[in-house]
């Protein structure tokens, strides 16, 4: 277990690795606690779900100690509500987005997805493709999220696992291999509005690795709990909105968020979100199902080799 700190007072702390054949649907509490697992909820549907997921992956992933690097040439950009009949319009969003209700906030978040293989439009120039599940941001002025990040430069493509509580850095993962076509599942838990914590478990299904840790909020700032999300972005690079590589398209599944009065909304019953730069569409959301949401590239195709 290990203490990191971050700027703006954002720290990480890793948690102890499970012994071999830890089963998080019969250890106790204290042990889920110990190795960074999410408590078994109490709600039968939820626990139906937690179990699934945790039948799936057991036998099949070993729990890694993360190691991280911050990135400072990379910020998320927040996103403006501009809504026109349920369907947002962002310069660097696209997905689907869900708002609590009143007197309530969000504590957990998730979401599967396949990492996507992108392509650069032209070449010579370095484009970047975030996908990427959290809460706030849409309305708030912070965003707690955590996904993957694809930087593609002519046939050149690198992918790392990432978080950032915003205003803080954004870190990278830097010893968790993720390649295109890998699934992922992710999890973020937090204790809802006013929280200045967040535990992210992240597991790549296809290669068989996982891994979970705590994240601190930057200080000053606060968990709002207003929204959850489920996004492909184009990020800030060096202060400059990045362009979005063809990505085909991502479907998140399971998309699913927590309240604090025990519920669960489902993220295809909310908005979907369209990324237009220049009056063109670049990326669109699409609410398929309550629980799948595709984002999928609408803008320029790669140039024939």
């Amino acid at each position: 277990m290990a203490t990191i700190n971050l700027d703006k007072g954002a720290t990480i702390t890793t948690f102890a690795l499970p012994p071999s054949g830890f089963d998080p649907l019969t250890a106790s509490s204290g042990d889920l606690a110990r190795f960074g697992f999410p408590r078994r909820p109490d709600d039968p549907k939820l626990l139906a779900r937690y179990q699934s997921v945790f039948t799936r992956l057991k036998g099949r992933v070993s729990y890694i100690e993360p190691a991280f690097k911050v990135d400072t040439t990379k910020t998320t950009h927040i996103q403006p509500a501009k809504t026109t009949a349920g369907t947002e319009t962002s310069d660097n969003w696209s997905g689907g987005v869900v708002y609590a209700p009143k007197g309530q906030s969000f504590t957990w978040v998730q979401g599967d997805w396949v990492c996507p293989d992108v392509y650069a439009p032209t070449q010579n120039q370095a484009y970047y493709n975030v996908s990427w599940i959290g809460i706030d941001g849409d309305g708030s002025g912070d965003v707690c999220q955590a996904g993957m990040v694809c930087e593609v430069t002519n046939n050149s493509c690198t992918i790392n696992p990432w978080h950032e509580w915003f205003p803080s850095s954004w870190v990278n993962i830097t010893n968790l291999t993720v390649r295109p076509g890998d699934m992922i599942s992710m999890v973020i838990c937090t204790a809802g509005a006013g929280s200045t914590s967040a535990t992210i478990s992240f597991a790549n299904v296809s290669s068989g690795f996982a891994t979970s840790y705590t994240i601190t909020a930057p200080t000053g700032t606060k968990l709002v709990g207003n929204c959850a999300e489920w996004i492909v972005e184009t990020p800030g690079i060096n202060g400059q909105l990045a362009q979005m590589p063809d990505y085909g398209e991502v479907f998140f599944s399971n998309c699913q968020a927590g309240l604090t009065n025990s519920t669960t909304m489902n993220g295809g019953t909310g908005n979907n979100i369209n990324l237009v730069q220049g009056g063109k569409t670049v990326s669109t959301g699409t609410l398929i199902t309550p629980t799948i949401i595709q984002c999928q590239y609408a803008g320029p195709q790669p140039a024939a080799a």
